[in-house]
């Protein structure tokens, strides 16, 4: 059995070339044209899945942190 030169991460996304854990987080990782076609090879060099992924995670994070923000600066203006 032969596994992809091309692989994408199962649980970050990155895609990568040879092994079968990712070099980024060490997770188990699929072969990369079964799970995006030929648009694997872009993604090899511009990493939009993970970026896109990274971005996604980093707004909730942010909006999160405005909302607790929100509640700081409400709260302490109805004790007034």
């Amino acid at each position: 059995m032969r596994t992809a030169k091309l692989r994408v991460c199962a649980s970050c996304e990155w895609v990568f070339k040879g092994g079968v854990g990712c070099p980024k987080c060490h997770f188990g990782s699929y072969g990369a044209h079964y799970v995006y076609g030929n648009a694997a090879y872009r993604y090899a060099k511009t990493q939009k899945p993970w970026l896109e992924n990274k971005m996604a995670k980093l707004e909730i994070e942010l909006a999160l942190h405005k909302h607790k923000l929100m509640q700081e600066i409400w709260g302490s203006n109805n004790a007034l």
